[in-house]
């Protein structure tokens, strides 16, 4: 079981989203999960976090919702 989760809401920030995925790729601590909280996002977010989740360098937990607002997300 991982020992931290590394919560990121997000709507629409998939060109933001790789800098924090390479990142957590880098640390040499692993025993985390990264939740991603979608909220209705329109851009490419949901295929590539797919496509890292298939890589499979961290864990990574992508739930998607319709868009409720920041309050929604958390």
């Amino acid at each position: 079981m991982p020992f931290l989760t590394i919560f990121t809401p997000t709507y629409n920030r998939s060109n933001l989203l790789c800098h924090l995925y390479k990142s957590l790729c880098k640390q040499s601590n692993h025993n985390f999960i990264w939740l991603i909280v979608d909220d209705g996002s329109t851009d490419n977010t949901k295929e590539i976090v797919k496509k890292w989740e298939t890589e499979g360098k961290i864990k990574i937990k992508y739930v998607y919702q319709q868009n409720g607002g920041k309050h929604v997300a958390h």
